[in-house]
């Protein structure tokens, strides 16, 4: 009977070994998983940070050109406005609006 006894005890030892084997290599893949996780965050909140500021700087890219846009908009319809008419004693053009300040570009 002490026999029997002592094979349970020594199965009980080599399993709670087993176990607490298993445990500790779980642990590990844990650990190594979770510093795996944590290298994988950091790489993707840099690649956001600089996406982010492409985005940004994209944005301000846009901004520039809409306001160039606008500008020659502005600068097209002031030369659309220009009435350009015919003057009779001299056989030239002369300009109805703003002619001196653009005599130049408008070559009159």
């Amino acid at each position: 009977m002490y026999l029997e006894l002592e094979k349970e005890r020594n199965a009980s030892a080599m399993a709670a070994n087993e176990a607490m084997g298993m445990i500790a290599r779980l642990q590990e893949e844990k650990t190594a998983v979770l510093m795996e996780a944590r290298q994988f965050q950091r790489v993707v909140e840099q690649k956001l940070m600089h996406d982010q500021e492409a985005i940004e700087g994209l944005r301000e890219v846009i901004a520039r050109i809409e306001e160039e846009k606008r500008e020659l908009e502005e600068e097209n319809e002031f030369y659309r406005s220009i009435e350009v008419t015919p003057c009779a004693d001299r056989g030239e053009h002369t300009c109805s609006k703003h002619a001196v300040a653009y005599r130049t570009f408008l070559f009159c």
